[in-house]
Parts: C-alpha cells; sequence; structure tokens
C-alpha cells in the first residue's frame, strides 16, 4: 500500500482507509475516556427560601433575647438606683429624732407600717397598737429624690409606693399617653419597660385637683411595673394594704375600695365629671364590680386613686386598682 504525505510532507501512512478511520488515528488515548456526566445547575428552590426565612428568623429571635436580656438588666439598675435607701427604716426612733408620734405623749419603741395598722383595726386590735409617723422622714426622703429627678425631668409627678410589693416607682406624666410606654423617667431615653405614668388628663398642679387620678404600668413578665398589683387579687392583701403616694406637696394615702379585671374600653379611668352625683356615681359602680366588699363610702369632696396594667391573658384585658383617698401629710 502506498505511503501519503500530508500538507506538511511527512509519511502518514498507508493510504486513506476512509475518513472515519483516518480520524481515528488522530485520536489521542486520553480523548477515547467516556464524558463526565455535565452536573445540571440547581434551582433556587422553595426549601432554599424557606431555611433562609428560618434563619433569619431565629437571629432575630436571638437580637430580641439580648435586647430583652440587656433592658430588664438597665431597667432593674435604673429603679433601684433611685429608690435606693428611700425606705430603710433607721434602727431606733431616739436615736433618729426623726419620728413624731401622731398622738400626743406616745412614746412607742416600736414601729409599725400603715399596711400594719390598717390590718390590726380590721382585726379590732386598734387600741394596742401605738400609731407612729414613720412616714414623716420617708415624705422627706421621697420629696428630696423628687426634686433631683424633676431638676432633669420636668415630667416627674410622684412617687408611688406599696409595701409588701416591688412597686416603688417615680411617676411621670406628660401630654399623651403613649410616650412613657417605652421611655424612662430619668432621662426620657428608650426603655422598653417604659415608667409608670399618670393620664395626660390628670392636673398637674396636684393630686387634690384630680377627683380620680389615674396611673398605668406595664405587667412586666420579670415582675416589674405593676406586675404586683395582682396580689390585690387574694382578700386579706387587699383590705390590709395602703398605696402611698408621695409628691412635692404632701404624702397621699389610700385605701383601696376596689380590685377587678375587665377590657381596655371600659370606662373605669374616668376622669372628668359633670357633677358631684356623677363622680359619687362612678365610685360606687367602681365599687360594685369588686371582687372583694368594703365598706367605704363616698362624698362629694372625696379623691380617689385608679391603677391600671395589662392581664397578659388577653390583648385588651385590664387590671383595675382603685382606691380612696384617706390621709394627707404634709
Amino acid at each position: 500500500m502506498p505511503i501519503r504525505k500530508t500538507h506538511t510532507g511527512k509519511s502518514r501512512g498507508p493510504s486513506s482507509r476512509g475518513v472515519f478511520l483516518d480520524s481515528l488515528d488522530q485520536v489521542r488515548p486520553e480523548e477515547l475516556s467516556p464524558d463526565a456526566p455535565v452536573k445540571k445547575k440547581r434551582r433556587f428552590g422553595v426549601y432554599d427560601a424557606l431555611l433562609i426565612l428560618c434563619l433569619a428568623v431565629f437571629a432575630v429571635c436571638a437580637a430580641l433575647l439580648v435586647r430583652g436580656a440587656f433592658d430588664t438588666q438597665r431597667s432593674s439598675d435604673l429603679y433601684d438606683r433611685i429608690a435606693a435607701g428611700l425606705f430603710d427604716e433607721p434602727e431606733g426612733s431616739e436615736d433618729s429624732g426623726l419620728f413624731e408620734p401622731l398622738s400626743p405623749g406616745s412614746s412607742a419603741s416600736l414601729l409599725y407600717s400603715q399596711s400594719e395598722l390598717l390590718a390590726r383595726k380590721l382585726a379590732g386590735e386598734e387600741a394596742a397598737v401605738p400609731e407612729v409617723a414613720v412616714q414623716n422622714v420617708l415624705l422627706a426622703r421621697v420629696q428630696a429624690r423628687l426634686a433631683e429627678l424633676k431638676a432633669k425631668n420636668p415630667d416627674i409627678y410622684a412617687f408611688i409606693r406599696i409595701e409588701d410589693t416591688n412597686i416603688s416607682y417615680p411617676v411621670t406624666i406628660t401630654y399623651d399617653n403613649d410616650f412613657y410606654l417605652h421611655h424612662d423617667p430619668e432621662n426620657r431615653g428608650y426603655l422598653d419597660h417604659g415608667s409608670i405614668f399618670a393620664d395626660f388628663q390628670n392636673d398637674r398642679r396636684g393630686i387634690e385637683y384630680n377627683r380620680n387620678t389615674v396611673l398605668y404600668g406595664h405587667n412586666m413578665t420579670t415582675g416589674r411595673m405593676f406586675h404586683e398589683l395582682i396580689k390585690f387579687n387574694d382578700a386579706e392583701f387587699f383590705r390590709t394594704h395602703l398605696i402611698y403616694l408621695y409628691t412635692l406637696n404632701g404624702l397621699y394615702v389610700y385605701q383601696p375600695f376596689s380590685f377587678f379585671r375587665t377590657v381596655a374600653d371600659y370606662n373605669y379611668f374616668q376622669i372628668r365629671f359633670s357633677s358631684d352625683a356623677d363622680f359619687i356615681a362612678f365610685a360606687e359602680r367602681m365599687k360594685e364590680n369588686s371582687l372583694y366588699e368594703t365598706d367605704v363610702t363616698f362624698a362629694p369632696g372625696d379623691r380617689i386613686l385608679t391603677l391600671s396594667t395589662c392581664t397578659n391573658v388577653t390583648t385588651d384585658g385590664r387590671y383595675s386598682l382603685q382606691a380612696k383617698l384617706i390621709r394627707i401629710e404634709k
């Protein structure tokens, strides 16, 4: 068979056996291996979207948990610092010289809280209990603290305290009922726990100008703010604990007459009344709503206090605690 030459002049081998067979002579062994499978591009699908969504939700929840823990600690630090030392009792009245008996000639060595006095009075032990003006020194302390706070924030209105609870907070007031839901009472900065605040319709001049002073506060799962109002859902606690509202004008002491669960659109927080009769009818209606009965009566010149918080059971659920002003100390 004759030898063919390529166009380069080199010998190519025997004459052509055909295009196909000639082409096989030029194929390298590695080119004869089977082709690797071609990978199809994976499309972005529903499962990918769900995975990204889940990761995003997880990241947001983690961030909220961290922020919530930080806010809770910041709130505790703030309110503990504000209330620090205000209600510490001295070792003895003789050394302090701060307590003066309400009744002339009293020389009692023991100091009783007003709630304790009320409990003993209800139990028929009033004569055996020496009444000592523990509140005199407390009033001076709280007023000094209120003055300090008011110098930083003119919205400071009062200071509320209820014995045997952690309710011991400054009270604010501004021109709406939204701002202090999530702002602190000292620097007016954002705070998830918010502040205890008076309804904006209350009179800024003083408690005496309000027939019904209405205060709001969150029911925090941490136990803070107005969470422990739920303690009044106990007959004995309800009947033996007073509410103290301190202002720069004096101390206002209230005796509870109504505690009940209601809804947000029920008008238990009415502030303005068309007449004395309208006010008394409102107070009597609130008393009838109460889970526990009292012998409290009402007159045209009376003043009452309403404390409101969420129930955390339903979105619009509310607890209402209402009390009558029974004493003022200046």
